[in-house]
């Protein structure tokens, strides 16, 4: 009989753990660029590995405890991989580039680095905060508290209008149902038909929806489920959660860095004017093109669903759904 019932969860080699957080389209590539001017901070990863798994778990088609030390595995040998410059990009024009690091250099030199136990050595005086994008976390942040994985979040919001243009324009009202290999998104099947985890449990809703009509579906529900996590945290888990609004960042942008330097305690260096010439930051935001685009989106979807985007956008320039509260 085999008496393996429980996988080990390793402890994490480090706990200087960012993620950059926000449903698709909310401005968190702009967020990680500006994260590369404090000190400090690695170069930009994607960890869409776990934003595949978590619908999974969701769905109990995988224990706690298998996500758990799965993902421990996973960034124990990212860490220790970036350390040897091992599977980083040296894309020049990716956003995940080292390129886009405040020394490219020093990628190069540990690529003459020896493998071995010193360089978990290393670690133990290494202050180095690793910084990852994911998305959707906040939508199911509570099962992702059940994992005990200690990270600083940091979630972006952007005006529900923009951002539902925004994945109109990427194609996100058909590309789950043409099974778009580069989506990225855990389908499920219903009906013999693909459908996104987004919309679990109200599948004939969607199948109903034409493409505008199903990115604001989507949206909206994501960002409900993002509002009610985040409006369940106590006090002490809102303390490893800093929340921020992409207009602010786009426009008062030094007032949102100091805001983000003192939540990961981290200085700003003196990076950071490159950082911000090269993000095109303080900008402004064109009024006029919102109502362009909230022209656009009247035009092609139903009254009710219409009704329900504005509705979230009006309390988004009102009160930011209470969210400061």
């Amino acid at each position: 009989m085999n008496n393996l019932k429980n996988i080990h969860e390793y402890n994490l080699i480090t706990n200087n753990i960012i993620f950059v957080d926000g449903i698709t389209r909310t401005g968190k590539a702009l967020l990680n660029n500006l994260l590369l001017g404090l000190e400090q901070t690695s170069s930009i990863q994607f960890l869409n590995v776990f934003e595949q798994l978590m619908p999974i778990y969701i769905d109990e088609k995988m224990s706690k405890n298998a996500l758990s030390s799965f993902l421990r595995l996973y960034l124990n040998e990212n860490f220790y991989n970036y350390k040897l410059s091992r599977n980083l990009n040296f894309r020049y024009n990716d956003l995940t580039s080292i390129y886009n690091s405040k020394n490219p250099q020093e990628f190069h030199q540990n690529l003459n680095k020896n493998d071995g136990d010193k360089v978990l050595d290393e670690f133990l005086n290494d202050n180095t905060y690793f910084q990852f994008q994911t998305h959707d976390l906040l939508t199911h942040y509570s099962s992702f508290l059940d994992l005990n994985i200690d990270v600083h979040l940091i979630e972006l919001f952007r005006h529900p209008i923009d951002t539902v243009h925004s994945w109109f324009i990427r194609g996100w009202g058909k590309r789950f149902d043409n099974i778009d290999p580069r989506s990225g998104t855990v389908l499920f099947k219903y009906k013999n038909i693909t459908i996104p985890h987004y919309v679990k449990g109200k599948e004939e809703t969607y199948l109903k929806l034409n493409e505008m009509e199903k990115c604001v579906f989507m949206h909206n529900r994501l960002l409900k489920k993002s509002i009610n996590e985040y409006k369940k945290l106590e006090y002490s888990q809102k303390k490893k959660l800093l929340i921020v609004k992409y207009e602010n960042l786009l426009i008062n942008t030094e007032v949102e860095l100091n805001k983000i330097s003192l939540f990961l305690d981290l200085k700003i260096s003196s990076h950071m004017p490159t950082v911000m010439k090269q993000a095109r930051v303080p900008r402004q935001i064109s009024l006029f093109d919102r109502d362009v685009k909230l022209d656009e989106i009247r035009s092609k979807v139903n009254k009710e669903i219409y009704q329900d985007l504005l509705t979230l956008s009006l309390d988004y320039e009102k009160n930011f759904y209470n969210l400061n509260n």
